[in-house]
């Protein structure tokens, strides 16, 4: 194979599109906002270009004699020929009709280069030994993401592709009675349609309340028991201590009696049948202590590409670090972060599942119910997340009166009310859970199972 030294370019599509931007005007509204200075290789056509975007900008005509003066302006007529030059341009141009597929040309020489210029570059530095190869890989997947929204924006939709999508929605509901992913808990999935993408999912908390806890046992019902490929990405605990608590779920053996190894013959192998069945699962873990966002849209990316997971978990927040932190606070950090998050949901088509800590103004309410305000260092959390989900569970605060959902009371003994603050997508309500603690596992109240039980299994599943 032999590759040549002159980068991927079309002079003559080059002219072809500037040519067509300045004989018909209606090419203008079609074409600009798909269209860039450095999409264009030769030095004069990117001048030209640079004088048609500043015209078209100001709201002024885009013609010759137009386009020439603009680049006299700029100081760059003598640098595409005089207008002579910029005449010429236009003379082996009869109309725009086929603007659309030059563009396409253009757009695709473009991402070459850069390719070309992104990859050698990290080729080179890919030999040194002070490189850290995956912020290496990190920075390169940026930059070629970069490349490519250059490329793909102003590329809409025609409105019937939504409509469709609308349709498909539709009938997957009808079918299913449900439009996103199952988490296992009836009364959640009643509520929000599952995990639906691209959603961000909120789950807050005061420490000790079962954010971890709810995220691994949706994590064992979708994909332990339902098979959907997941990633978590853990910066509290370990790959190990995830695995133990999601084995105590399944076997219903006491998450503190595995981990200190008072376990019966029988429990240690229902353990090992357990560990077994876990791990054939496509769960992916990611537990380093320190992750951005950049690092989290990277690995995703990957995991997505290669194993089409169906969601991700984020654990959580507070606890990642910022890209670009010079001169923000902490807050600022954290809206960048959440707005990040959101942006993957919608990159990757999956819902994200992100968990938070509150701060400690719930403990000074007498209900212990944390609200919207709660949410620790950043308003953009509330304004970026699809949903909000709040945790809490009376027992952790000694309560001993019973609590009324739907003009029904369900004892405080192993129960956990989940406050849906925030739907975008519907109404906001407070749904009964069941927490068991010496496994750490949230399901469907027992209560709930009696008043549905036409449509829930026995484990509380939904068919």
């Amino acid at each position: 194979m032999v590759i040549e030294n002159l980068p991927p370019q079309s002079l003559e599509i080059e002219e072809a599109i500037l040519g067509a931007l300045m004989i018909d005007n209606s090419a203008l509204n079609l074409s600009m906002s798909r269209l860039g200075e450095d999409m264009f290789y030769k030095m004069d056509f990117k001048a030209v270009f640079k004088a048609i975007e500043a015209l078209y900008d100001k709201g002024q005509g885009v013609d010759i004699i137009s386009v020439s003066e603009e680049l006299k302006r700029q100081n760059n007529l003598e640098l595409v020929g005089g207008a002579y030059g910029v005449m010429k341009i236009t003379n082996g141009v009869v109309s725009s009709a086929n603007i659309e597929n030059h563009i396409l040309i253009l757009a695709e020489n473009y991402l070459k280069r850069e390719m070309i210029g992104i990859c050698h570059e990290s080729f080179t530095k890919a030999y040194l030994s002070e490189t850290d190869v995956f912020d290496l890989i990190s920075v390169t997947d940026s930059r070629i993401s970069k490349a490519q929204e250059k490329v793909v924006k102003g590329m809409s939709k025609d409105i019937a592709f939504y409509g469709l999508k609308v349709l498909e929605q539709h009938s997957t509901v009808k079918q299913t009675g449900i439009l996103g992913i199952k988490t296992g808990i009836f009364e959640l999935d009643k509520a929000t349609n599952g995990l639906v993408s691209p959603d961000l999912i909120i789950i807050a908390a005061r420490p000790g309340a079962g954010k971890t806890a709810l995220c691994l046992s949706v994590m064992y019902n979708t994909s332990v028991v339902g098979e959907v490929p997941c990633a978590i990405f853990s910066l509290e605990m370990d790959g190990v201590q995830l695995v133990r608590r999601m084995a105590s779920i399944d076997t219903g053996i006491p998450h503190e009696r595995i981990r200190n190894g008072y376990t019966t013959d029988d429990e240690e192998k229902k353990l090992i049948d357990s560990v077994e069945r876990i791990t054939n699962s496509k769960i992916y873990i990611e537990d380093k202590t320190s992750m951005n966002i950049r690092d989290i849209r990277t690995k995703a990316s990957v995991l997505k590409k290669k194993h089409n997971i169906g969601y991700i978990v984020v654990d959580y927040i507070q606890l990642m670090s910022g890209t670009d932190v010079k001169g923000k606070n902490r807050e600022q950090i954290v809206s960048d972060i959440s707005r990040g998050l959101k942006c993957i949901a919608k990159e990757l088509e999956i819902p994200v599942i992100a968990l938070s800590q509150l701060n400690r103004a719930v403990e000074q309410r007498p209900d212990k119910m944390p609200q919207l305000s709660d949410l620790r260092e950043s308003g953009a959390i509330e304004q970026d997340a699809d949903s909000i989900l709040f945790l809490m569970r009376p027992e952790y605060y000694n309560m001993t009166e019973p609590v009324n959902f739907k003009d029904q009371e369900f004892p405080v003994q192993n129960l956990a009310i989940c406050s849906i603050a925030k739907n975008r997508h519907g109404s906001t309500k407070n749904i009964p859970m069941e927490f068991i603690g010496n496994t750490m596992k949230f399901k469907t109240h027992y209560l709930t199972l009696q008043n549905e039980n036409t449509t829930i299994k026995s484990d509380g599943l939904p068919f």
